[in-house]
């Protein structure tokens, strides 16, 4: 590679050389042709091999200074995706109470070469004492189409001691046909009650279903990243994330309730030629995200001030199993002092004089296999005198691409924070770890996700390349990239409508109505379509400008069907 840069130089030198030598003919003869001096041409070789070391040396850190910017504005963007799934509990016996079980829960896998992939759910889930035992389509002349959903209460627990305002659900059975399900869920419920064994049917009312799959949070952000990009990340990378929807308001229709069971009724006002199989496992309880993401330490490093930059080195026996996602907390320790000296990272710190200490890092691709290496730098203030010290690093780590290898069911292995009356297993295959974009990769990236950033989104190319820069392709699975894909290319036309509408005690408020036209021939169903439709919605709302909300519309290009989602501000609904 040097060989490059080395002769570029020389070859330049010498084309100066003779035309140095034309505009002074006295000295041609020590400068060109065959007459040279040739201690001028060693001369002109010294400078060409100094000068290529110095633009080998430029051209080895340019990637570093755009890591740097990037880290300054899209700091999400250098994070490696990990292995999500989603996990099912069950009680191993029968229970008398709600069983809680707190967000980040540590849970393993069956041992990958010697070593247990370590999970955490993504949110809080309630595990009550309680059975969905039968769902059902009930359908006939002269009557309203429903949904029939009957939960069983364990423990011999009575309806009317039953006080759990909301069961959370997750829509089962296969993608395709789960999506179709929220669609009909969201769109086409006109009222819904409740009936216990022994009482009579209470109205719940139509929003008593509740679309809530935006609620958890898969992929953890940086405090200072936009937080509107991490619904198309976790969308492109695990959509059934987001098929949970809630029933809410049982506690109060069952207050005067009796028995052990009830039947929770949702009457359609149509049943659409899409209509979705409704079968045993088309609605799922006790179902949670769960992502490769763990808490670790790396090797303490001994800062002794003789080398600029450190290689972090997770505390493992088999290193190799480990890639650290994130550096969350750096802390020195002085010989013979007492008090811990705390660093900040350097983006995050406050130039206005303080005596902060900083950190940064920096990614390289691994040494061995496949993924990046951290390397972790300290900068001091003015005047501090450096003394030798002990740095302690808390990390965040994934466990590289060892997840690829776990079956469904293979997610089942206690630790010290699951809970102990309870089983659990992943029922959906791990999704590929994807490693962020690199060197020119990152390069381009950045430059796009930049200039989009001064575009306006309502233009369908301009949406298209934005959210294509959130496909990683890396070795993902070849169907989940194609689809991902496919979505983003259905998008044929978006318009911007600027609009005003009185909002709370008479406000005026401005906005912008965004309708965007899909091909739903690129999607797997209308329900993939819908979705799709979920998260733009969101991801437009907080794309949007302070003080302005936004109203998407999805329309069919072929049929003209639109999807219409409610007035947004940010990431909350105008009522």
């Amino acid at each position: 590679m040097f060989n490059r840069y080395y002769e570029d130089e020389l070859n330049k030198l010498k084309g100066l050389a003779v035309e140095f030598s034309r505009a002074n003919p006295a000295l041609a003869p020590m400068l060109s042709g065959a007459s040279a001096d040739p201690d001028v041409e060693r001369l002109l070789e010294g400078v060409a091999f100094l000068t290529g070391l110095t633009r080998q040396k430029l051209d080895d850190e340019f990637p570093e200074v755009v890591q740097e910017l990037a880290n300054l504005l899209f700091p999400h963007y250098l994070r490696p995706i990990p292995a999500s799934t989603l996990v099912s509990f069950a009680a191993k016996g029968m229970l008398a109470e709600t069983v809680r079980i707190a967000e980040g829960s540590k849970i393993d896998s069956v041992p990958v070469d010697g070593t247990p992939c370590r999970f955490r759910t993504c949110t809080e889930l309630l595990v009550h004492p309680l059975n969905l035992a039968d769902a059902r389509l009930v359908s006939g002349a002269g009557q309203a189409p429903k949904l029939v959903l009957k939960f069983e209460l364990q423990g011999g627990l009575d309806v009317a001691q039953w006080k759990v305002p909301t069961i959370r659900l997750f829509l089962g059975g296969g993608y395709t046909e789960a999506s179709k399900l929220l669609l009909l869920l969201a769109n086409h419920v006109k009222s819904a009650s409740v009936k216990s064994s022994g009482g009579v049917a209470v109205e719940l009312g139509p929003k008593a279903v509740r679309h809530s799959g935006f609620e958890s949070e898969l992929l953890p952000y940086p405090s200072h990243a936009f937080q509107g990009y991490r619904s198309l990340q976790e969308f492109f990378v695990l959509p059934e994330k987001f098929l949970f929807v809630d029933i809410e308001g049982l506690d109060k229709a069952l207050a005067k309730g009796a028995g052990t069971s009830f039947e929770v009724s949702l009457v359609l006002d149509q049943l659409p030629d899409w209509m979705p199989e409704i079968r045993s496992d088309s609605f799922m309880m006790n179902i949670v995200p769960a992502v490769n993401l763990f808490e670790h330490a790396a090797d303490p490093v001994n800062h002794e001030h003789r080398a600029s930059e450190y290689r972090l080195m997770p505390e493992a026996a088999n290193r190799q199993h480990y890639q650290i996602y994130s550096v969350d907390r750096v802390v020195g320790y002085q010989q013979g002092a007492s008090k811990e000296r705390a660093y900040v990272p350097f983006g995050m710190l406050r130039h206005d004089g303080s005596n902060t200490l900083s950190y940064r890092t920096t990614l390289r691709s691994a040494t061995v296999g496949r993924g990046s290496d951290v390397f972790l730098s300290v900068a001091y203030p003015p005047g501090d005198l450096p003394l030798p010290e002990t740095l302690s690093v808390q990390i965040t780590c994934t466990n590289r691409q060892l997840p690829e290898s776990l079956k469904l069911g293979d997610l089942s292995r206690p630790t010290s924070s699951s809970p102990d009356r309870m089983n659990f297993r992943n029922i959906r295959p791990m999704t590929s770890p994807l490693n962020p974009p690199s060197g020119e990769a990152l390069l381009w990236r950045l430059v796009s996700h930049v200039s989009l950033n001064f575009l306006s989104i309502a233009n369908a190319e301009n949406l298209r390349a934005l959210l294509g820069l959130y496909v990683f392709s890396e070795r993902q699975e070849q169907g989940q990239e194609t689809a991902n894909r496919r979505r983003i290319d259905s998008i044929q036309q978006v318009t911007a409508t600027r609009e005003t509408r009185l909002v709370g005690r008479g406000s005026l408020l401005r906005g912008q109505q965004i309708r965007i036209k899909c091909r739903l021939d690129f999607f797997a169903s209308i329900g993939d379509m819908y979705l799709f439709g979920c998260v733009l919605d969101r991801f437009i709302g907080d794309y949007a400008g302070i003080n302005s909300y936004t109203r998407v519309e999805l329309e069919d290009a072929f049929t003209g069907a639109v999807f219409k989602w409610p007035p947004r501000l940010g990431q909350q609904p105008l009522l």
